[in-house]
């Protein structure tokens, strides 16, 4: 049987779009086997077709004999094609390079790093950076999570929070960020602003965001992650300039 994924994610930084009015739990995590989705987070031809016995005159046009051209075709030059303006090469945009690896990081922790920077770079925000004092936050609340029995909701913190769950080992980091990232293909940009169905994408992408921190725990053969994000995202009125397309424009 395929191994099943639930991705229960949200980007806070909105106030009450993303949590209850006391910011606790809200739903419990899946049982097995269910899916459940949650709020977010040119050159010519050089042969000549003169025979062997052609000459060329001095101005390079091919006779059968200089002799018996007519004077006017001695005296004057024959029409020379005018060369053909070659396009220009257009500037390529350079690729923007990958961050070095923060030292003392898990695989996990560096593999949900990279993968945000990665697609952050698809739409001009510049790589976040790991932060302890975040990754802490995301393990107290996960750890609340479990205790909890393994519920699912937001901590109702001042940071930017993704959520995603799945059986046991059966995503990673980097699977992680993209399922917040798959929301993309829902986001529209040419209007902007917050919904369920993408909130994790745009908190994911967000340019004023420089800081990220996450964590997981297991319970009930679960897997639940959580990250948090500094400056938060997800700020009315504030989407056109900080949730950019792809290419950036």
């Amino acid at each position: 049987m395929r191994p099943w994924i639930i991705a229960v994610c949200a980007a806070f930084g909105c106030g009450p779009m993303y949590s209850n009015p006391n910011g606790q739990p809200t739903q419990p995590a899946p049982a097995s086997g269910q899916q459940v989705s949650g709020p977010p987070g040119g050159n010519a031809d050089p042969r000549s077709n003169a025979g062997p016995s052609s000459t060329a005159d001095s101005w390079g046009t091919p006779t059968s004999d200089p002799s018996t051209a007519p004077a006017a075709d001695l005296r004057q030059p024959q029409p020379q094609p005018q060369p053909q303006p070659q396009p220009q090469p257009q500037p390529q945009p350079q690729p923007r390079p990958e961050p070095r690896p923060q030292p003392g990081l898990s695989a996990d922790a560096q593999a949900l790093l990279d993968s945000h920077n990665r697609v952050r770079a698809q739409h001009c925000a510049a790589p976040l950076t790991w932060s302890p004092r975040l990754a802490s936050a995301a393990q107290a609340w996960a750890s609340s999570l479990r205790d909890q029995g393994c519920k699912f909701g937001h901590s109702g913190g001042k940071f930017g929070e993704n959520l995603a769950a799945g059986t046991s080992g059966s995503i990673d980091g980097q699977s992680v960020t993209a399922m917040w990232y798959d929301e993309l293909k829902l986001y529209s940009f040419r209007t902007g602003g917050f919904s369920m169905d993408t909130g994790h994408f745009t908190q994911v992408v967000w340019r004023a965001t420089t800081q990220i921190g996450c964590a997981t725990t297991t319970c009930n053969n679960m897997d639940i992650w959580v990250c948090e994000y500094d400056p938060p995202g997800n700020v009315e009125t504030q989407y056109r300039s900080n949730v950019l397309p792809t290419g950036c424009r």
